[in-house]
């Protein structure tokens, strides 16, 4: 059976897509103290490709990533019916840089595109004084990825690359 792979325009729809739908995300940072990756699972809010991600400055990952700004984050879907029906299983993993929001209209952005992406933000004030020292947003430029898409064939891997502003893929 010949595979069909889908073009790029449609992975990258793919994407965006799977980055709005999904809240979760597992996020890897660098430790300073002995260079070993530290995981956590974070909400992602996504602009298209660009990630945004909140945190508080206590966390150890906003330490991590002021210091090494190379992050990794994995985003799947499995279906509801689990991997019983692998057909449908999508994820990418994303290598990129992360960078401190610290203009207010990013801040803005990034809360807005939170709130519509996260329904039980509605009722919450979590995001309602980002600019105070406590709290803080990273943006994710993705450098490279891995496209997996079992809608295409089990098992089927894409690697992709970005352009410098991280906002498309490119075959270059």
């Amino acid at each position: 059976m010949r595979i069909v792979e889908p073009p790029l325009q449609q992975i990258e729809q793919d994407i965006v897509d799977l980055l709005a739908y999904k809240e979760v995300g597992a996020l890897a940072t660098l430790s300073d103290v002995d260079g070993w990756p530290s995981a956590s699972d974070m909400h992602i809010a996504a602009d298209g490709l660009i990630v945004y991600l909140h945190t508080f400055t206590s966390a150890r990952k906003y330490e991590q990533m002021l210091r090494d700004p190379r992050v990794s984050y994995v985003v799947s879907h499995l279906p509801d019916a689990g991997y019983v029906e692998r057909d449908g299983v999508q994820s990418v993993q994303v290598k990129g840089h992360a960078s401190l929001v610290d203009d207010p209209e990013e801040v803005e952005l990034a809360v807005r595109v939170s709130r519509e992406q996260f329904p039980w933000l509605a009722d919450s004030r979590l995001y309602d004084h980002v600019d105070t020292p406590k709290r803080a947003f990273f943006r994710v430029r993705p450098i490279e990825a891995l496209w997996s898409d079992h809608r295409v064939h089990v098992m089927w891997r894409k690697p992709l690359t970005f352009t410098p502003d991280g906002r498309h893929l490119t075959d270059e």
